[in-house]
């Protein structure tokens, strides 16, 4: 009987420690970016969030924050982006950034070579 009373003072002084414990579930596995965002930021004053993200890493988690990153179909985001279309300015940008990286691979192999 001892036992289960440690357990419940050990849970209730963790409460208070993690936040995705503290705060609604739901925060960690929405839909709009300002929550999202919100969900990071609380991961941030959390003592386990190496220890989180290295476990939703393995775990190859599909969505949501784990140690205050955003995961969207099994990878690791810069930032959740909302639903519907992409603006024009992320799709250049993305393109953009896409170029650069052709550019710096075939700099690289041009160099081996």
């Amino acid at each position: 009987m001892r036992g289960d009373q440690d357990t419940t003072e050990f849970d209730s002084l963790v409460l208070d420690l993690l936040p995705c414990r503290s705060n609604d579930p739901e925060l960690w596995f929405a839909e709009r970016t300002i929550e999202v965002e919100r969900a990071k930021a609380l991961c941030r004053t959390c003592p386990l969030a190496a220890g989180c993200l290295a476990g939703a890493l393995e775990r190859r988690e599909p969505w949501g924050v784990w140690g205050g990153e955003v995961f969207v179909d099994g990878n690791v985001v810069a930032r959740k982006r909302g639903r519907g279309r992409p603006s024009k300015a992320e799709v250049l940008a993305r393109r953009a950034q896409d170029e650069a990286s052709e550019a710096d691979a075939s700099a690289d192999a041009r160099s081996v070579a």
